[in-house]
């Protein structure tokens, strides 16, 4: 198995629990934050599909859909407790979006030369020192994030999924 697969990997199984944990939302559920500020199901999905266009463009996807209008800029991380979260988008049309950048990654990750993972990236999340190692924080985003999705549905007395 070569890192690149491991990568690969690594996104398959993050959006495939993101997707457990969402599918059966409803749209006034994706709107439900579980407590005073914290984000609701809405802003993640959105934050994620926002994340993951950027992550795309970085390693050089080309053609990628935009989110819908005025919306990018909703979904980015503040570090600040999160206020009133609406008018945020179809959470449908968001879910389109992350599975579409989510399968052009999968698709692009094994087309990096394995030296390239060992390069030092412009832009990197915390703790990463190699472009590697933020591909990898990509789908650890995804899966911390997943268990923001599991506190509000238990909130809302959804049962747990795993």
């Amino acid at each position: 198995m070569t890192p690149n697969n491991i990568l690969v990997s690594a996104y398959t199984m993050a959006a495939r629990l993101f997707r457990r944990m969402a599918d059966d939302l409803t749209p006034d559920e994706f709107l439900r934050q579980p407590v005073p500020g914290a984000n609701s199901a809405a802003w993640v999905v959105g934050h994620l599909t926002n994340t993951l266009r950027n992550s795309l463009r970085r390693l050089g996807g080309t053609d990628l859909p935009e989110l819908p209008s005025g919306l990018a800029g909703k979904f980015a991380a503040t570090k600040r407790a999160a206020g009133e979260q609406t008018d945020l988008g179809n959470p449908e049309d968001l879910l389109k979006l992350f599975d579409t950048f989510v399968e052009r990654l999968i698709a692009l990750i094994p087309t990096l030369p394995t030296e390239r993972l060992a390069t030092v990236p412009e832009v990197r999340p915390p703790f990463a020192t190699n472009l590697g190692e933020a591909i990898q924080f990509g789908a650890l985003h995804i899966a911390m994030h997943t268990g923001q999705l599991s506190t509000i549905r238990r909130s809302l007395g959804k049962p747990p999924i795993i």
